[in-house]
């Protein structure tokens, strides 16, 4: 039971890429305005969630005809996203399955574990600019990420938040690939 709640989750994500700009999911995109190079290309969404506020704030790179996630090789962490590493937010104690995450702010990275595994990783190390990005010393959480494939192909990084009934949830797209995790308020 709990492997089908989960697939149809996934799949309601999924359908959120297409259906964001309809208005049809709960979440705020906004992007940043004026001439400030170092903030052109950045996106933020925002929810609404039990307890508070959930946003992350990230770089918005373009595939330009790469496909740099099928080139990630194992155990590679990229700063998800580009320039300033991708800050997440919240204002509400979390929980990620059974593992839990502090109210507060933090980088965000991804891991290609291996194959079509892959973990978000929080790291209490804010600001970070470029390589080699943060220390690994400084990772709080990590979580496993659900991948797709999509036929859809999405130029510039997205993310997305959407909250349904109780659950919060955070989906990446970038080319085909979609990496999806779900959250809770504790």
């Amino acid at each position: 039971m709990l492997r089908i709640t989960r697939l149809f989750s996934v799949l309601a994500l999924s359908a959120a890429f297409v259906a964001m700009g309809s208005g049809a999911v709960d979440a705020q995109t906004t992007m940043p305005s004026g001439e400030d190079s170092a903030d052109m290309g950045r996106g933020m969404v925002e929810v609404s969630l039990m307890g508070g506020k959930v946003s992350i704030d990230y770089g918005r790179p373009e595939m330009k005809g790469r496909d740099m996630l099928a080139m990630a090789p194992d155990g590679f962490v990229w700063r998800f996203g580009s320039n300033k590493s991708t800050t997440f937010t919240t204002e509400a104690d979390l929980m990620f399955g059974d593992q839990s995450l502090a109210k507060g702010s933090y980088s965000a990275w991804i891991k290609h574990v291996e194959g079509d595994s892959w973990t978000l990783i929080f790291n209490s190390e804010v600001g970070i600019w470029g390589a080699p990005g943060a220390s690994r010393e400084n990772d709080v959480l990590e979580v496993p990420l659900t991948y797709t494939v999509e036929d859809e192909m999405v130029e510039r990084l997205t993310v997305r938040l959407m909250v349904m009934e109780d659950k919060g949830f955070v989906g990446v797209g970038w080319g085909t690939h979609r990496l999806i995790v779900s959250f809770s308020a504790k």
